[in-house]
């Protein structure tokens, strides 16, 4: 009898995971795509994680004294890069596989702030895809981002195998010969929908 009950409450389980996972839209939602939570300094949104020693992303606005306001909701998501060449990310398992070869297309509303003291300079975003923690293929990446005003940037991509994790990464600007502190703002992700290949 134990044994029934255990495998009945293990198949309900199983229903109730199967059924988070399935979109009836068909596309793919972040949890927490905007990066609410309680603002504060070093530390990962509600649904968010980094894999990487010693990053500390920020939650805006208030944090180091920036001031920025989200574009949607209460907060949203501040990263850096360092002189040092270590730059902070964060990531999320997805709760359906992309699948290699199929194009996708995803996007994020995206800012710089000015003053972030001393990471002042403007950055880019990576976008990284794995089937763990590991970044594994860089699926994509921004222009440099120099702009205070939020602007929605919209991104395609093509995985080159299946991965179930996707990582946001500041990094340097294109053809940058040097490492230095910089900062880029995001919020207001989208989910991740199939597209035709441009």
């Amino acid at each position: 009898m134990v044994a029934v009950l255990f495998l009945l409450q293990s198949l309900v389980v199983l229903w109730q995971g199967v059924s988070a996972q399935q979109q009836p839209d068909g596309k793919i939602h972040l949890q927490n795509p905007s990066f609410e939570d309680e603002p504060r300094a070093s530390a990962c949104p509600t649904g968010w994680v980094s894999f990487t020693p010693g990053c500390t992303p920020d939650i805006m606005p208030g944090a180091w004294g920036v001031q920025a306001q989200p574009q949607d909701g209460i907060s949203c998501l501040a990263l850096v890069t360092r002189e040092d060449g270590t730059r902070e990310d964060i990531s999320q398992r997805l709760p359906q596989t992309l699948k290699a070869g199929v194009c996708y297309t995803f996007s994020v509303y995206l800012a710089h702030s000015s003053q972030y003291v001393g990471y002042n300079y403007p950055a880019r975003l990576r976008i990284w895809g794995g089937t763990g923690r590991e970044k594994q293929q860089i699926l994509t990446s921004s222009v440099l981002i120099d702009h205070a005003d939020w602007k929605a940037y919209k991104f395609q991509f093509v995985p080159n195998h299946e991965m179930r994790y996707i990582t946001l990464e500041a990094f340097y600007a294109p053809g940058s010969l040097r490492h230095y502190r910089g900062n880029i703002l995001l919020d207001n992700c989208s989910p991740i929908e199939r597209c035709d290949r441009a």
